[in-house]
């Protein structure tokens, strides 16, 4: 299960920042965008390359930080087929499980951040995105339809379900998602923390116990079970680890500070590099009308794993202000914020952003 290195009584749960309040647990996300995809009747039927019937480029058309610097690799005994950032998994028949990583490892003491953008409606046992080290056989489930990444502990998995699988373990952690939504996947190997995005939403940390060993490689994965399910690499970056990085994730948890930020000539440099901490909003017209709330990150202890927790004001460890940062905020907010100033909200940490 997700948990934390330092506190075995203590699971760190994963839970969706934003939550919907109109949808049901078994909702399925919205797409990022409202332009058309082609049914699976089509992709079925198709005998082209699948990713050329998708002619979307919403969320990877802004050259300010539009940027992609790994690429997929191409395993000879994997059943994929790969154009530049498109792949598409089981392109004639399915037999098994697929499985697609990067062609680089990710560095250690960075910050990693990419997106893909599903292009065709998921279904079968499990399609996952999500991280795993260099002992992951990537042909292992070649004849297998299994949920590949998770099952062991070399590997952490987001599923199109909506649950995280690790260790053989799975727990849910947010809503179903399908064609036209964009998976975002934030990796801190400098505190082992792996944190997912559906549409540019942050569903919370997931797993805080990727290793942080310079020597274990991490790669970014998929793995589909769904015939000529494609996906694409829309972005991929990395930042290196630093007091500057940290002082915008804090400010990042903050939207209306983020909106004044944005108006400051100076920070057009900054705002760039660390756009992935306060990415753009979907544009679907479908997901405005759900209505989202910002929440707290949830604590499950050992003795109460099925109620999520809010964390209360003896939670938050001062000495370590600038993971808690979002949380001193919100704890110390006015009860009339609408006009409240700027360095209210960050008076501890505001600065190192200069």
């Amino acid at each position: 299960m997700p948990h934390n290195n330092d506190q075995d009584d203590e699971v760190l749960i994963a839970h969706p920042c934003y939550r919907v309040r109109t949808t049901s647990s078994n909702s399925v996300c919205p797409a990022y965008c409202d332009c058309e995809f082609p049914k699976s009747t089509i992709v079925a039927g198709y005998k082209g390359h699948v990713p050329d019937l998708i002619k979307c480029r919403c969320g990877e058309d802004d050259p300010a930080y539009h940027c992609i610097k790994w690429h997929w690799y191409k395993c000879p005994e994997s059943d994929i087929n790969l154009d530049g950032p498109n792949v598409t998994f089981h392109p004639t028949y399915s037999q098994g499980t697929a499985i697609v990583r990067g062609d680089q490892p990710l560095a250690a003491g960075m910050m990693h951040f990419w997106e893909m953008r599903i292009l065709t409606a998921l279904s079968g046992t499990d399609v996952m995105f999500g991280v795993g080290t260099d002992k992951v056989d990537l042909a292992q489930f070649k004849f297998h339809f299994v949920s590949a990444l998770g099952t062991n502990a070399q590997s952490w998995g987001f599923s199109y379900e909506g649950k995280v699988h690790h260790n053989g373990h799975q727990v849910p952690y947010g809503q179903k998602f399908s064609q036209g939504c964009i998976v975002g996947v934030l990796l801190d190997r400098t505190r082992g923390q792996l944190e997912f995005f559906l549409n540019r939403r942050s569903l919370g940390v997931a797993y805080n116990n990727i290793p942080t060993d310079p020597s274990v490689k991490i790669y970014p994965m998929i793995c589909s079970t769904a015939a000529k399910s494609a996906i694409r690499l829309i972005n991929a970056t990395y930042q290196l680890e630093c007091l500057q990085l940290r002082a915008f994730r804090a400010v990042s948890k903050q939207p209306k500070a983020m909106e004044e930020l944005r108006q400051l000539p100076g920070l057009k440099t900054i705002m760039n590099d660390y756009w992935f901490l306060a990415p753009p909003v979907r544009y679907s017209q479908q997901s405005k009308e759900s209505e989202f709330d910002i929440l707290d990150e949830a604590v499950l202890s050992k003795n109460r794993r099925g109620r999520k927790q809010k964390y209360k004001d003896d939670d938050v460890d001062v000495d370590d202000l600038y993971s808690n940062a979002h949380k001193i905020a919100l704890h110390h907010r006015a009860e009339s914020d609408d006009d409240t100033a700027l360095n209210e909200y960050f008076d501890e940490y505001f600065h190192y952003l200069f």
